[in-house]
């Protein structure tokens, strides 16, 4: 197998993990405890968290909405860079620091195996994984992007008129499904950040962001037929698998002069 070239000034700013699975109980006090201690190495840090969904109700009157409350466990590294969400339906592991993604496979088979060792999980109902770039060209205030990128991210090659030049574009590609995997790639261009750098993972934020050209790449697989049986071999194959097309295609989407002049440096 080639080996992956790391690139010391990668754009990454965010990484996630998810698996959904049927909904289960919330976990108690005994089973968070477990799972702590069996993360203790990992993520020591455990918080309470809530998260809010917007349900819609059909009833008499109609549609009525109304938000649901949900309180579950997050689990922390030290350097408060990863971190581990385990939700009724979902496992969620997100990084803002990316450790490669052999570390980050082992940290999130990890997570899985303790969720389901305390709490048993009765089905897999999508995997996911989803990378956000944000590349910029420091130095250089309006960069010519085509430098940089291939014509296809480019936006349209029309103008609207000589005093109105493109100044911001954003696409989306769906890719597959095929026999149940997918890949959607969004980019866009902006000014600022992708990601906001005020949340509760730290990153490494420029004092300067100014322009950046964003690639977000979700790559995930769904069960075609029925949901299967919870496994961590099942985690390891479609993790590698839906790992593979995503360095695949955020090489395809560069140049050489990007490698060199920024990525490499």
């Amino acid at each position: 197998m080639k080996e992956r070239e790391v690139y010391p000034n990668a754009p990454l700013v965010s990484v996630s993990f998810e698996l959904r699975h049927p909904q289960t109980e919330t976990l108690n006090g005994r089973q968070r405890a477990l799972i702590k201690e069996r993360l203790a190495g990992l993520l020591p840090v455990m918080r309470s968290q809530q998260a809010i969904t917007q349900m819609v109700e059909i009833g008499p009157a109609g549609a009525v909405p109304h938000a649901q409350s949900e309180e579950y466990p997050k689990y922390f590294d030290r350097k408060m860079t990863i971190a581990a969400s385990l939700l009724q339906g979902a496992i969620i592991v997100e990084t803002t620091q990316y450790p490669g993604w052999e570390v980050l496979s082992e940290i999130l088979l990890a997570v899985c195996e303790a969720r389901h060792e305390s709490s048993p999980i009765d089905g897999v109902e999508r995997i996911g994984l989803r990378y956000i770039d944000e590349i910029r060209i420091f130095g250089v205030d309006d960069p010519n992007w085509s430098e940089y990128l291939i014509p296809s991210l480019l936006g349209p090659q029309v103008q609207a008129s000589p005093d109105l030049p493109l100044n911001q574009w954003q696409g989306a590609s769906v890719y597959g499904p095929s026999a149940g995997r997918s890949l959607v790639v969004r980019h866009a261009t902006g000014d600022g950040y992708a990601i906001d750098p005020s949340g509760e993972l730290r990153h490494k934020t420029p004092a300067y962001p100014g322009k950046f050209f964003m690639l977000d790449l979700d790559s995930f697989w769904v069960p075609e037929v029925e949901v299967p049986v919870f496994s961590m071999d099942l985690l390891r194959e479609y993790g590698e698998a839906l790992h593979a097309p995503v360095r695949e295609m955020f090489e395809n989407c560069i140049t050489e002069k990007l490698r060199e002049e920024v990525l490499r440096k």
